[in-house]
Formats: structure tokens, C-alpha cells, sequence
């Protein structure tokens, strides 16, 4: 082969070449690959039942009306439902101190006398939680509380009423101006139905608060409801931080223990209670009232943990603790057997302890209703008088409420309308049998 075609056959190889080149280079800048679109990782569902608002929780419990030869009241959810709506309009000013040291005489005076109302509320509510329930017009709103809700309906003048807040616990006593009352709905929807209201009777006793109780036996319902349980490991997901490093361990026969290495949380099977705990959050420092309830609210509501009725029962800031009391129908529920409350003990940061039950109420099938009689709260006050072991002059209050017991072999609760008394911030049972004549016995 000639040399002329030996440098034909190179030119055209280095020509092929460089084509290739050139389109190899092209590919590579133009080309896109076809990935598959990278789904993400579903988003675990932690909510264990619904949400709540402030005044869902925090509300009163009982409401008494006063009138010239007649005092009214009622526990009844409707009746306080409206009264609290009509009250929602209203726009509170001039809150002022009246009394920093309120005796015990001067707080039944301002509830029994004649055409006022009066909403008893568990425990103290600081006034920046129920400024979001009952609106007030002032910017800084002073960090007290209020366990008494006294309105005056004769006090009128500009479509404003005299409305006052008293602590039986701190002693102290605040009065204030309601204005934008619409008056013929205050009239309608609140005075009105007082008069038809259950009669109620003061129980006077020397030197300590009265004690407003029904005048006469009423109609009560025990309910039975079959047990229903929450797969304690959806609060193992909603409670940890990362649930794919909690390990659990039976712990004897009736209890099992969930822990990440840093938090702990503890089941127990036979109660359906639980109790998590996240010790390095513990503190020591006192809590702002507000805040604890608006951050226990929020932390409850993170997990949708109100999966009955509960409501604010209880507070001490110096302990961080948070009381959230199972209801039923208006009425507070108690037992022996298990929890019937929500407990938060808040921390830095976050949650420190949180105890609770596990089970709920099948509320949309009762499995029995039984229609009995439950004593007159008078009788049940003068019964409590004649027992040589309690000291009647030191009980904060008495009310109806549910006792629940459990039947795990039918897998039952049962709910047993019964009265209830508050002492050294402990609720008591009263014994049926007490009440009826029988054996004496505090549950």
C-alpha cells in the first residue's frame, strides 16, 4: 500500500475520531438521567384521637344562682355551655384588687346574696388562660387566678355589669366591669332558666366556706360500657423522640417498660395506665401558671391524648404539676381501681412526667343503664357530720360524680353515680352504705 494511502486512512481515522469526541461530548453535557421520583418516607400519623381548645378544658364545674328566697344551680354541660356562650361577647375592664385577704365569710356573702350567679371552677385559672374564653380589654393582664366566677345581673348601667374574681385559695378578691352585655340574651338564655334550675341549699358551717349542695334526692343513671383500649405503642410513637430506638421489656406479669437509654415509660396492663418520663428535663424552678397550662395543653394536643372528656382539675405551679380530671356527662369521674386523670409534670425543656390511662369509654354503646335514686347533697351533709373520723369543717367541697369499676373478665367498666368530698386536695368516696343507713365506710 502506497504512503498516499496510508495518511488517506489516518486523516479519516483522526476525522472519525473527533466526531466521536465531539459527540460523546455533547451527550455528556446534554444527557439527563431518568431517575425514578424518590418518594419520601410517609409521614407517621401520631394522633391518637382528637384536639382541644382552651375553654374545652378549662371550664366550670357547677353554677349557682341566687335570688331573693330561692338558690338554684346545675352541673348540667348545656346549661353551663350556654351561659359561658353569652358570656363570650362580653369585654372585661378595670380589673382591680378589691380584697387581699378575702375571709371565708366575705366569699359566701358575695355567692349567696340575692340576684347574682356564680361559676365554681376547680381550681385557680390564671386570668391570661380565660382572657382567651372571656375577653379582656387590657393589654398586660396580671398573672393571678380565680376559682370563683361571681356576676351580678341587677347591677346595670350601659349595657355593663359588676362582675367579680375571688381565690379561696390565695384569699384574694378582683372586681371588674363587663361591658357589651346584650341584656335581653343575658336575660333569655341565663337568668331565665335559673329559675327552673335543681334547688340548691348552703350548708353553713362557723368560720369556713359554705358548702352549695342539691336540696333534694335526684334521679341518677349507673352506666356500664365495654372496655376499649389504645395500643399503649401509639403513645410509644407519639411520646419518644425516635420510636425506632425504644426497646421493650416485660417487667413481672403485668407490666411492660419502653426505653430509648435516655426516657422511660412504664405500662401497666392489669390498671391500663401508663406513666413516661423523660428525667434529664426534671426541674426545681416554679412555673408560671399560664404557661403551664398552655404548655401542657399544646403537649397533650401534639398526640391527640384526650381520648375521653377530661378537663382542668387541678394545678401547683411550685411542682410544675397539671391535674386534667375524666368527666362523664357533666360529672367528674373517680376509682380505686385505676387513673381517671391526665397528670403533666413539665420540665426544662419539654414534658418531665406524664401519667395517664389507656383506656376509653365506648361511649356510642352502653352495655347496661340501671335508673336509681342518689341522696339529696343535704342529706349526704348531714350524714358526713355524725362520723367521728372526718372532720367536717375541713372539707373543701362535695359533689355527684361517677365511681368507676372495673370487670376485666367481661372486659366492663362500670360507672356508679355516688357523692364525693375534697379534702387535703384528696377526693374521697362516700359509701353507698353510709348514705342508706348502713355500715359506716369511706372509699
Amino acid at each position: 500500500m502506497g504512503l498516499k494511502y496510508v495518511e488517506q486512512i489516518k486523516s479519516i481515522v483522526l476525522t472519525l475520531l473527533v466526531v466521536l469526541s465531539v459527540t460523546l461530548t455533547f451527550t455528556i453535557w446534554t444527557y439527563t438521567p431518568n431517575y425514578e421520583t424518590i418518594k419520601q418516607a410517609p409521614v407517621l400519623n401520631i394522633s391518637i384521637a382528637d384536639q382541644k381548645r382552651v375553654d374545652d378544658v378549662i371550664k366550670p364545674y357547677k353554677m349557682i344562682a341566687s335570688r331573693e328566697n330561692k338558690m338554684t344551680g346545675s352541673m348540667s354541660p348545656f346549661d353551663l355551655d350556654r351561659v359561658i356562650n353569652v358570656m363570650k361577647d362580653w369585654e372585661v375592664s378595670e380589673l382591680k384588687l378589691e380584697n387581699n385577704n378575702l375571709s371565708e365569710m366575705d366569699l359566701n356573702e358575695l355567692i349567696h346574696a340575692p340576684d347574682r350567679f356564680t361559676l365554681f371552677f376547680p381550681d385557680d385559672v390564671p386570668f391570661p388562660v380565660y382572657d382567651i374564653i372571656l375577653p379582656f380589654s387590657m393589654t398586660n393582664i396580671p398573672e393571678n387566678e380565680f376559682d370563683r366566677l361571681i356576676v351580678n345581673w341587677n347591677r346595670i348601667d350601659n349595657n355593663e355589669l359588676k362582675i367579680y374574681f375571688a381565690s379561696s385559695k390565695s384569699k384574694k378578691l378582683y372586681s371588674a366591669i363587663a361591658g357589651n352585655v346584650d341584656m335581653n340574651l343575658l336575660k333569655q338564655e341565663v337568668v331565665s332558666p335559673t329559675a327552673n334550675f335543681t334547688q340548691f341549699t348552703e350548708i353553713e358551717r362557723k368560720g369556713r366556706s359554705s358548702l352549695f349542695v342539691t336540696a333534694k334526692d335526684v334521679e341518677s343513671i349507673r352506666y356500664t360500657y365495654y372496655l376499649q383500649e389504645i395500643d399503649p405503642n401509639r403513645f410509644r410513637d407519639a411520646l419518644f423522640s425516635d420510636p425506632n430506638l425504644v426497646r421493650q421489656s416485660p417487667v413481672g406479669a403485668t407490666n411492660e417498660e419502653y426505653s430509648d437509654g435516655t426516657s422511660l415509660m412504664n405500662v401497666n396492663l392489669l390498671e391500663r395506665t401508663l406513666s413516661f418520663v423523660n428525667p434529664s428535663a426534671e426541674t426545681f424552678v416554679p412555673a408560671e401558671p399560664s404557661k403551664l397550662i398552655f404548655d401542657s395543653l399544646d403537649y397533650v394536643n401534639e398526640h391527640g391524648g384526650w381520648t375521653d372528656e377530661f378537663r382542668f382539675a387541678s394545678i401547683n405551679p411550685d411542682k410544675q404539676q397539671i391535674d386534667y380530671q375524666l368527666y362523664l356527662l357533666g360529672y367528674p369521674v373517680f376509682s380505686d381501681e385505676t387513673s381517671t386523670k391526665i397528670t403533666a409534670f413539665w420540665g426544662d425543656p419539654g414534658i418531665y412526667r406524664y401519667r395517664r390511662p389507656y383506656y376509653t369509654l365506648d361511649l356510642s354503646l352502653a352495655f347496661d343503664t340501671v335508673i336509681s335514686t342518689l341522696p339529696s347533697g343535704e342529706k349526704a351533709s348531714r350524714v358526713m357530720k355524725t362520723v367521728k373520723e372526718l372532720d367536717f369543717n375541713n372539707i373543701d367541697e362535695i359533689t355527684t360524680g361517677y365511681y368507676l369499676t372495673r370487670d376485666d373478665e367481661r372486659r366492663l367498666l362500670t360507672l356508679e353515680p355516688s357523692w364525693f368530698y375534697l379534702s387535703n386536695n384528696q377526693w374521697s368516696r362516700i359509701s353507698p352504705d353510709v348514705l342508706g343507713g348502713g355500715k359506716f365506710g369511706l372509699e
